[in-house]
């Protein structure tokens, strides 16, 4: 039994805690957990948050020596574990979370586009929204379906008076090259504005083409093709 002259802990706890740091007048009753800055009362909690810019939210990722670490420290680092693993879990989860953190600049539609094209081995690389090649981009991925739909431009350099380009708008990547190039290469097939100019091409048929696409981001791409 301890004699009523002998201090309590609560007693300890202020004594070993010294002087509030913000006033300097009374004995410090409370530590911040961020900043550990000690204080003697609420007002004084508000000065030193509002002095020193702090939220007085523990920093859990604050380096702790050995000598210093104890078992609240312990359950702390296990508990920051396991909400990250609850995170990591719900983002595995929700297919929508996965666009959320890299790339922020660019808007969701275009991420989720740059990372179906990257599950399909391809490097897919954007012009800044100011380019009018960036607003004319009609490619685009169906995330219900599952399915990215090309914008390809035709460009037929044996033709009189110099190349010329035809675009075809959202083709699905499972088309084939021949398919879509059937309508300017078959004799038989629809005229359209422009398809009388493709005599040559139409004469010589598949066997006589080759399809290439330009090289880009390499030395020299302007005349180098695949």
């Amino acid at each position: 039994m301890s004699s009523d002259s002998e201090p309590s802990d609560t007693e300890n706890e202020v004594n070993r805690l010294g002087d509030c740091e913000v006033c300097g007048v009374n004995k410090a009753i409370y530590t911040c957990p961020k900043c550990e800055v000690k204080t003697c009362s609420l007002s004084c909690v508000r000065i030193h948050k509002k002095e020193l810019e702090c939220d007085g939210i523990r920093d859990r990722t604050k380096f702790i020596r050995m000598k210093d670490f104890n078992d609240t420290d312990l359950l702390s680092d296990y508990r920051m574990l396991e909400e990250c693993a609850r995170f990591v879990w719900s983002v595995k989860r929700n297919e929508n979370k996965k666009y959320t953190r890299i790339d922020k600049d660019l808007p969701i539609h275009l991420f989720k586009l740059k990372m179906a094209a990257r599950q399909r081995g391809i490097v897919l690389q954007f012009l800044a929204q100011n380019f009018t090649r960036h607003k004319m981009n009609t490619t685009r991925y169906n995330y219900k379906n599952r399915i990215i739909s090309w914008r390809v431009e035709w460009v037929f350099p044996n033709v009189e008076k110099g190349p010329l380009k035809f675009v075809d708008e959202k083709c699905p990547e499972h088309t084939r090259l021949s398919e879509l190039l059937d309508k300017y290469l078959n004799p038989d097939g629809v005229s359209f504005e422009g398809s009388n100019t493709l005599a040559y091409y139409k004469s010589v048929g598949f066997s006589g083409i080759k399809i290439l696409l330009r090289a880009e981001k390499v030395k020299g791409s302007a005349k180098k093709f695949f």
